[in-house]
């Protein structure tokens, strides 16, 4: 029988392309539903996107 070794964590790159797409989403229910949409996720979203450009 073979062990499997445990899981680690998600590359990064996964996990900021996961993002992007989340706050993304965010975004747009906030806008549906014509809700303020906080400045913190805008910025987040730049960033990720910027970093995402550079690879």
């Amino acid at each position: 029988m073979t062990t499997e070794p445990p899981l680690g964590v998600i590359p990064k790159w996964l996990h900021d392309e996961h993002r992007t797409k989340d706050i993304a989403a965010a975004i747009e229910r906030r806008i549906s539903a014509r809700s303020e949409i906080p400045l913190e996720w805008f910025e987040e979203y730049n960033n990720l996107i910027r970093n995402q450009a550079k690879k």
